[in-house]
């Protein structure tokens, strides 16, 4: 018998590298430190008010207006588009241990950013609730696109 979505046991990898959010005026292009950071993801997105960046903190120039920092952990394999209840099966420990939360969606899968403080809290309670957690040490930490050739 197949578990819904969100009472399933999801497996997580913890990346190691601390992530932040800047902010950018609206309109910005994708500044060259945000086309070299690497792992574990960078992303870019506009809105009407701002261009955002995710990055990691060490790419982040310290004169850009930044909120951080992050740890990112990322869910394991291809997560259909169409399959319900992946995210609030994941998150609802966390809001219950009063873990703050964002999140994100690639093609590929999900990402759950927590504030870098409460990165070992929220593996404890995941772990608590079923889900693996694996923590990768800085050298596993999966290579870019450039790096793999």
């Amino acid at each position: 018998m197949n578990l819904p979505a969100a009472q399933r046991s999801w497996n997580l990898r913890l990346h190691p590298e601390q992530l932040a959010f800047a902010k950018l005026p609206p309109g910005s292009e994708v500044p060259d430190w945000a086309r070299a950071a690497r792992h574990p993801i960078t992303t870019v997105s506009w809105s009407q008010n701002e261009t955002s960046v995710l990055a990691p903190v060490a790419a982040v120039p310290s004169d850009v207006d930044r909120f951080g920092p992050w740890q990112a952990f990322e869910v394991e394999g291809h997560i259909d588009f169409l399959l319900t209840g992946v995210l609030s099966g994941i998150i609802a420990p966390l809001a219950s241990s009063q873990i703050a939360v964002t999140t994100l969606s690639t093609y590929q899968t999900d990402w759950i950013l927590v504030p870098a403080e409460q990165a070992e809290q929220a593996v404890n309670v995941w772990r608590y609730h079923g889900h693996v957690v694996t923590v990768l040490p800085a050298s596993d930490a999966a290579p870019s696109q450039e790096e793999q050739g």
